[in-house]
């Protein structure tokens, strides 16, 4: 089955969330990216050791060093800053492609209410396409930032290392809904809104 631009015959929809209008998944997603925000640290650093001991104590330190000076202090969250949009804008551009190489149709970015997406309204995904869709940026990303520890010189290794993080962390939601895809054994489409999902359940090719 192929990605399509008519919900297919006969499917019905069997789940739908919003994250606008339900609360209190939105704030579990929030505590758990939190959360995780801290195990890929923790992940991410111990990978960066191990890869790059020698020059970790000098460069990754250094990198992460903030003096008293306001300057400095300053010029850190400055880079932190433009380290997150930069790992966000890169994150969606890749769901963004993968929403493209399954449909060959443009699809929608957008910012609400602090969180950035993208999405494929009107486009229904068979369960074999959105989890690589939904999972995606955190393998490629996360990836693509491993190979850079390996090469980069080790005063960036700071910004690469908590780019990773930002990207992982930032994940959570995509992994949830990529479990959820996954572990639903019915014939299934999922249309993406950006702010929302609608799973439709579709009649398995042997029924009438």
């Amino acid at each position: 089955m192929v990605a399509t631009n008519a919900c297919p015959e006969n499917a019905t929809l069997v789940f739908s969330i919003n994250l606008l209008k339900n609360k209190r998944a939105f704030w579990i997603l929030q505590i758990a990216g939190t959360l995780l925000f801290f195990v890929f640290g923790w992940f991410f650093v111990w990978y960066t050791i191990q890869i790059r001991s020698a020059l970790f104590q000098s460069g990754f330190l250094e990198g992460l060093s903030v003096t008293m000076g306001n300057a400095s202090v300053l010029q850190f969250v400055l880079e932190m800053l433009a380290c997150t949009a930069v790992v966000i804008l890169a994150h969606e551009l890749v769901h963004g492609a993968f929403f493209w190489i399954y449909s060959r149709s443009r699809p929608v970015f957008g910012l609400r209410r602090g969180y950035a997406f993208a999405a494929a309204p009107g486009w229904f995904f068979p369960r074999q396409q959105y989890p690589v869709i939904a999972l995606a940026p955190l393998i490629l990303l996360s990836t693509l930032g491993m190979v850079l520890v390996v090469i980069l010189p080790a005063g960036a290794l700071a910004l690469v290392v908590f780019g990773m993080v930002v990207n992982a962390a930032g994940a959570v939601g995509d992994m949830w809904i990529a479990f959820m895809v996954i572990r639903e054994r019915r014939p299934i489409v999922i249309e993406d809104l950006g702010d929302g999902m609608n799973f439709y359940a579709i009649p398995k090719l042997s029924e009438p």
